[in-house]
């Protein structure tokens, strides 16, 4: 019994971890690593924010990954995405963010300025605790957006990123991200902003990164970072392959912030895993509540009968997938 318990709980684990690995042009999905520059970090997160790994994920700068990726010519407002090789399996915002390369992108290293062009980060921002719009249905596996109408042409990085939140409490909040190299066709005249540098944008301490997601429950949420150009708007259901867009852009209130902690000290950051890395198809997560369940049931505190509140542990997107696998392992041996 506890053999199985600890091979469900290692698959769970492991499939929670994911990287970027695809460019999705009007609703094709591209050869995995062709126009997105391969990590040399397996599945593993970037968790030092300080570090050039937050640009384009380890090795996403280094030459040699640079030269074998190609770029993808896009017009000014086609939809593009990023499909990832496992479903994303924590709580926390989606973001991508656009760098115009000063010549080619295929040498461009990151170290310009960065807007950011799409974000999604809540379903639900009166649920108690919150819903997370990527955490539908089980987690996704691929997401799309419009590129700006007004964005001027040019070659760009654009930098896919997800934050996991389910250890932020503790500075160890998971940055996965991954860039792809586009060419940008049209007459687009707009002025994006504001603007910021990797590293540089993100400090461990900013409200929306450093986050208690359990106790005291999270009723309050930021993603950290710029506006969104050119409509500071959030996308409040994930768009996926094969399903209906809502659109990309419900505007955002004012003064929301994540619910800090203030620890004693903070720790030193931890080295990033090194997963391996999977591959699999690019519908979203099967889930057999899809949309009808709500998904904050899986970040309910428990209260402790004598005195303080105590937290439950994360299970996160990924619990009803490794459910299915804990059920195929004791299926099979």
């Amino acid at each position: 019994m506890h053999f199985f318990t600890a091979v469900a709980l290692f698959a769970g684990a492991a499939s929670a971890h994911y990287n970027f690995e695809s460019l999705i042009v009007k609703g094709e999905v591209t050869e995995a690593y062709k126009y997105v520059r391969k990590t040399k970090n397996g599945n593993g997160p970037v968790q030092a924010v300080n570090s050039t790994d937050i640009i384009c994920n380890n090795g996403g700068i280094d030459d040699d990954i640079m030269d074998a990726t190609e770029t993808f010519t896009v017009a000014a407002g086609d939809e593009v995405g990023f499909k990832m090789n496992e479903y994303i399996g924590h709580p926390g915002p989606l973001s991508v963010y656009l760098s115009k390369a000063p010549a080619a992108a295929k040498g461009y290293k990151g170290e310009g300025e960065w807007f950011k062009v799409y974000q999604s980060s809540l379903s639900n921002k009166t649920a108690d605790p919150m819903q997370w719009a990527s955490c539908i249905g089980g987690g996704v596996r691929n997401f799309t957006f419009n590129l700006p109408a007004d964005l001027p042409a040019g070659e760009y990085l654009m930098r896919g990123e997800h934050i996991a939140l389910h250890s932020a409490d503790l500075y160890q909040a998971q940055f996965y991200m991954g860039c792809a190299q586009i060419k940008v066709t049209g007459s687009g005249a707009g002025t994006p902003g504001p603007t910021v540098k990797f590293p540089g944008a993100y400090v461990p301490t900013d409200p929306g990164i450093l986050v208690s997601m359990y106790w005291p429950p999270l009723r309050q949420y930021t993603a950290p970072g710029p506006a969104v150009w050119p409509n500071n708007c959030d996308d409040s259901m994930t768009n996926v392959l094969g399903k209906p867009s809502d659109g990309d852009c419900t505007p955002l209130e004012d003064s929301a912030t994540g619910d800090p902690v203030s620890p004693a000290a903070p720790p030193a950051v931890p080295a990033a895993s090194t997963d391996p890395t999977g591959s699999a198809a690019d519908q979203p997560a099967p889930s057999a509540s899809a949309n009808a369940t709500s998904i904050a049931a899986n970040y309910q505190p428990t209260i402790a009968p004598s005195a303080a509140p105590v937290p439950v542990p994360s299970t996160d997107c990924s619990k009803k997938r490794a459910l299915r696998r804990h059920t195929r392992v004791r299926k099979h041996a």
